[in-house]
């Protein structure tokens, strides 16, 4: 007998949050006023290994920069009682191709670069976070 199983494709598991998320574009090939400018959006989810940001995208031509790597994303995640925000330079795997009407689009980050101590912060709050009261 042959049993299928669908695995999760994430390495670590996400936990429906909405927390404030400050982010910038980061680009060595390209420059813009608008990537000097740090944006304010909200996660949808956040695990440590990435987040589901919802967000202003300044210009939709670079979707297609952040969807090839030619463009990151770096982000500091306001995590709840934390003494500090979590950084962490992120690349977009998938997004919404379609603004909704305040102009956001939602986008899966996962990390690309993260210290072990960030990384351990996220997974201590969510483990917190999953205990009962």
């Amino acid at each position: 007998m042959t049993t299928s199983f669908d695995f999760e494709r994430r390495q670590f598991i996400r936990l429906p949050l909405a927390v404030p998320i400050r982010y910038k574009f980061l680009s060595r090939e390209m420059s813009s006023k608008d990537m000097e400018i740090v944006h304010e959006g909200m996660s949808q989810n956040v695990g440590a290994g990435g987040l589901l940001l919802r967000g202003k995208l300044p210009d939709p031509a670079w979707l297609s920069k952040l969807l090839t790597r030619k463009m990151y994303i770096g982000v500091n995640i306001m995590l709840p009682n934390a003494e500090r925000p979590v950084k962490a330079l992120s690349r977009v795997i998938w997004s919404s191709s379609v603004q909704d009407d305040q102009g956001h689009v939602v986008m899966g980050l996962e990390f690309q670069e993260i210290t072990n101590k960030d990384r351990d912060l996220i997974t201590q709050y969510i483990i917190r976070a999953q205990m009962p009261a």
